[in-house]
């Protein structure tokens, strides 16, 4: 029964995993508990910057006709279900991440909402949302088995390409440009200026204390600026909005209907939201864990999960469809906190917020360039994430031109839009998104160049120069493999060990290595005719053992266990074996 559930929802912790380990640079980790007053601080901080992009949803309900009435309650249920969705997404279990990952609406899905709407109606815009969410959930359960694709390299690869994506929307905002044009707002740069540079400022010089309010400052100091050249937006909105008012009743919903054309537009949209929910998921497990080696299959399921459980809350209220803010890991990275249970306190806060209209009403006036400026400084820290994951293993050209070549084309979508829409209309929308072109040909061309590759490198080494030979070896094969620096030292220091201790236990015949990986592990293999090297369990011997010039066998014998003492730690698994005339050293390196 357990084995069946775990098939079809990967369990909230992973029994094999070892512990997560807190990075130097972050406060605290993701299941760290906060004092009361900073919890409800973080959690405020993390609410007020998603209900900023609640205006998302007021200019989906603009579009699609909605008067003022209507318009506060679709932003209201809107901010009810981006609670809810916070809330599943930062809870230990099954059905969400378990990690800090606030939902926000998505301004990519608004043309597709309001499309729909106007040409379909509200009840097959509903059905279509709906069914996007268990796509996600279905989408869900496959992932675990796609490791192989997602190799650090297309992890790092999709984190670019997120913060390039942010970068338009970040200097749009924060410069009053657009790709149509514009004129460049003096008042609009200076005030994006002062929201980045309180957040570097705070991120680079400012102590754990200062941190905690990095986003507050600079929010604070743009706003101010803002204010000072006279730029702030008007109130008037506000005064069609009630005090209080129950989310979801004004909008008078009407049952859903499931049609196949609303259906397969919104499938093709999905897919840009799983790969987003995708790259957010890890980017989050890569920040908040020194020890991280590879991408967390479970957990990314686990968000997926969640995403698609969210979405059919989107669909049940009707409301614009979204996923976890990038924004808000800008947010966690500057302020160093990352607690899951921040999260909670941020769902609650905007499920409360759901029902006071005007409060979310005066935080959709939040000024566009402070809203960019906050863009910019999670579009420059997951770029360099991403370029940091891409070189945490050792590059050869397969690996290079998969990274190089995905940067390359989804750049161009981006720079060109023109060649998303020379596409056949069902693809423009996929094509159109530099994000998806970018992740689907670096998962292809890793499928592709991983054809060919040999699953074993095996070599008989020269007795003259067997440790020069080890060492190509395994660097050859740490490079056509993708296996990290880190580890290619460290069982060319275990190898070469163990052929000295053979060759001072009186080996002369050749000593053949073979190396294999497996994405979780490196194994090196040493085969020779002659007898097993004793591992054992003895402590290492003591320096006046080693020392003990009157007694050669004594000193040879604490060699010898000094030898084996270094192999078992240098190794993260060890065996020595005899089979009958022929010996065998195993050698195991997680990774």
């Amino acid at each position: 029964m357990t084995g069946w559930r775990d098939r079809l929802l990967p369990p909230a912790r992973d029994p094999q995993a070892p512990p997560r380990s807190r990075p130097e640079g972050m406060l605290y980790g993701v299941d760290d508990r906060l004092p009361p007053g900073l919890l409800l601080g973080m959690g405020l901080q993390h609410a007020l910057l998603a209900l900023v992009f609640a205006l998302y949803a007021a200019i989906a309900a603009e579009g699609m006709g909605f008067d003022p009435r209507q318009t506060v309650a679709y932003v209201s249920a809107t901010v009810l279900v981006m609670g809810l969705g916070t809330l599943i997404q930062a809870l230990s279990w099954r059905l969400g991440a378990g990690m800090l990952l606030v939902t926000i609406p998505s301004a990519g899905r608004i043309p597709v909402q309001v499309a729909l709407v106007l040409h379909e109606g509200l009840a097959a815009t509903m059905g279509a949302t709906i069914a996007g969410g268990l796509l996600a959930l279905a989408m869900a359960r496959l992932i675990p088995r796609l490791r192989s694709l997602f190799p650090p390299e297309v992890i790092g690869v999709v984190l670019v390409m997120m913060g390039v994506t942010l970068v338009t929307a970040g200097m749009t905002r924060a410069t009053g440009l657009s790709l149509a044009g514009g004129t460049l707002q003096g008042s609009a740069v200076l005030a994006a200026l002062a929201t980045i540079g309180c957040l570097v400022g705070i991120a680079v010089w400012g102590g754990p204390a200062l941190r905690r309010v990095a986003l507050l400052a600079g929010a604070v100091a743009g706003t101010l600026t803002v204010a000072l050249t006279g730029q702030l937006p008007s109130a008037d909105t506000l005064r069609a909005m009630p005090l209080v008012e129950l989310p979801v009743l004004g909008l008078a919903l009407p049952l859903p209907e499931f049609r196949l054309v609303p259906i397969l537009v919104v499938a093709i949209t999905q897919f840009i939201t799983i790969m987003d929910q995708f790259g957010g998921a890890l980017t989050m497990d890569r920040m908040t864990d020194a020890r991280w080696r590879r991408a967390d299959m479970g957990l990314a399921a686990r968000a997926v999960t969640g995403l698609g459980l969210t979405h059919v809350l989107f669909g049940l209220t009707g409301t614009l469809p979204g996923g976890s803010s990038s924004a808000h890991i800008g947010l966690v990275h500057a302020t160093g906190i990352a607690a899951r249970r921040v999260g909670l306190a941020a769902g609650l806060i905007l499920m409360a917020a759901a029902f006071l209209p005007p409060v979310a009403g005066l935080l959709v006036l939040t000024p566009a360039p402070v809203v960019g400026g906050i863009l910019l400084y999670t579009a420059a820290y997951m770029i360099s994430a991403g370029i940091e994951l891409i070189m945490a293993r050792m590059m050869n050209p397969r690996r290079s031109f998969t990274v190089g070549l995905a940067i390359v084309l989804g750049s161009a979508v981006m720079l060109l839009p023109e060649l998303g829409r020379q596409a056949p209309e069902w693809l423009q929308l996929s094509l159109r998104s530099g994000l998806t072109v970018g992740a689907a040909t670096a998962v292809a061309l890793n499928a592709l160049f991983r054809i060919g590759i040999r699953r074993q490198l095996r070599q008989a080494l020269d007795p003259g120069r067997e440790a020069a030979e080890a060492a190509e070896l395994l660097e050859a094969g740490g490079r056509l493999w993708g296996v990290r620096q880190e580890t290619v030292l460290r069982a060319g220091h275990a190898v070469g060990e163990a052929l000295e201790a053979l060759r001072a236990a009186g080996l002369e015949d050749r000593v053949t290595l073979a190396a294999s990986f497996d994405e979780f592990s490196f194994a090196c293999r040493l085969s020779y005719r002659g007898a097993a090297l004793p591992l054992g369990e003895a402590r290492a011997p003591e320096a006046a053992a080693l020392l003990q010039g009157d007694d050669p066998e004594a000193a040879e014998a604490a060699m010898r266990r000094l030898s084996a003492v270094i192999i078992r730690r240098l190794a993260d698994r060890s065996a020595a074996r005899q089979r009958g005339a022929e010996a065998e050293l195993l050698l195991v390196f997680n990774h």
